[in-house]
């Protein structure tokens, strides 16, 4: 098989794996401690993927500092349990697996903290499919996406904006991929959908992982 791609990047949350049962369960926690209202669940699906400090302040009316009080009440629950809560979609394992032997080189580009991504990928054991891991810092910080896309290019040793392409699930990937002038892939089987994905800038979508590889290798 070729490839369309050398290096192919990978938003977490929603692309790699579903995991918003847990992170909407650990939100919704750390609400309930500080005494505020939760919101409903279409809402809390917001939290799946952005920054959470973001979520706290845009969908709960937070402060700043109210913010990070839930982000750490929210971490320490996540930590704990809530990733446990997390399934890898049916597809990817078998897809990393033959990018990889074809050559790609592969990274992830996730808002999520480093140390959180990296065990999730050695919990699925599909860590060794990936030549480098660039997210978060592991307290939240550098979460901005377009920035996080420019260090995962950095770590890949490559600086091409035609054999590169970023692969995500909301607009926040998509609105990153634009910024750094990458091809962009919408995974529309995540949490965003094809509707959020297109407000980012998105203009081709994969409906499953399976479709993904339309778009990754030469037919």
């Amino acid at each position: 098989m070729r490839l369309r791609y050398k290096t192919i990047l990978f938003d977490f949350d929603g692309t790699l794996c579903a995991s918003g049962e847990g992170i909407m369960h650990c939100a919704t926690l750390a609400l309930q401690e500080m005494g505020r209202p939760v919101p409903p669940p279409e809402t809390l699906r917001r939290f799946i993927g952005p920054p959470a400090e973001d979520c706290y302040m845009d969908y709960c009316g937070m402060t700043r500092e109210q913010a990070d009080e839930a982000v750490r009440r929210f971490r320490v629950h996540y930590d704990a349990t809530g990733w446990l809560k997390t399934t890898v979609y049916p597809g990817i394992p078998a897809l990393l697996r033959d990018l990889k032997q074809a050559g790609a080189v592969i990274c992830t580009a996730s808002s999520k903290p480093y140390m959180m991504v990296e065990r999730l990928l050695k919990h699925f054991e599909i860590a060794d499919c990936f030549d480098a891991l660039c997210a978060a810092d592991n307290d939240g910080g550098n979460a901005e996406k377009a920035s996080i896309i420019r260090r995962a290019m950095t770590l890949c040793h490559t600086d091409s904006l035609t054999d590169t392409v970023m692969i995500g699930d909301t607009h926040y990937d998509a609105e990153g991929a634009v910024k750094v002038g990458l091809p962009f892939i919408g995974a529309a089987y995540g949490y965003g959908g094809e509707a959020d994905l297109k407000a980012g800038g998105a203009k081709q979508f994969a409906a499953s992982p399976e479709e993904l590889r339309d778009f990754l290798f030469c037919k």
